[in-house]
């Protein structure tokens, strides 16, 4: 049997829930309590800062989540072009939908304080971005591709979030070898 979430994460659940489907200005925490079956002010007991403040937890709860599968997807065995196929699944997860969760999160960011900003945006920066960095500065460092990092995991993450090659057989193999192409050093023409 599976356990009922506490009270807090059935709100955490429904914020994101709604955030997903409208984005932050289209959240209601009046929507949000009615769907967890609870009062507004109710909200406020588990989260004093209303809105925002649910918006944080459920971003950073994201984050966490998100780190948790890359970290796993960094550590496979394996040559860069191994590690970049299993990155790439984690990295198209939440691709599907048109407008992604981690787009919604996001574009939240223009709605909510530079406090706020700054402690999700400096969260997502440290857990996800740096760590595909650093595996890239290393694959620059012994000579499997070339070019700075930043852009190199820039683009990456780009080719395997827009492409639904990867959710297919073979399909993560695909998108490395294609960006893998671009990425290699080059004999000089003679």
């Amino acid at each position: 049997m599976t356990p009922v979430p506490d009270t807090r994460s059935q709100i955490m659940n429904a914020f994101g829930e709604q955030l997903a489907a409208a984005g932050y200005p289209g959240i209601s925490l009046v929507g949000v309590a009615r769907s967890v079956g609870i009062q507004k002010p109710s909200i406020y007991h588990h989260f004093p800062g209303g809105k925002e403040e649910l918006y944080a937890a459920v971003a950073l709860r994201f984050i966490e989540q998100l780190h948790d599968r890359l970290v796993t997807a960094l550590a496979a065995e394996g040559p860069t072009d191994h590690k970049l196929r299993v990155l790439a699944v984690v990295a198209a997860e939440h691709s599907t939908r048109a407008i992604s969760f981690e787009q919604r999160i996001y574009d939240a960011l223009d709605h909510v304080s530079d406090e706020t900003r700054g402690t999700v945006s400096q969260t997502y920066v440290r857990d996800i971005l740096d760590p595909v960095v650093a595996l890239f500065a290393h694959a620059v460092e012994v000579g499997e591709v070339v070019g700075e990092p930043w852009f190199l995991m820039n683009a990456f993450l780009h080719l395997a979030r827009a492409t639904d090659l990867v959710n297919t057989p073979d399909g993560a193999a695909q998108v490395v070898a294609l960006f893998l192409d671009g990425a290699r050093p080059r004999q000089p023409v003679l």
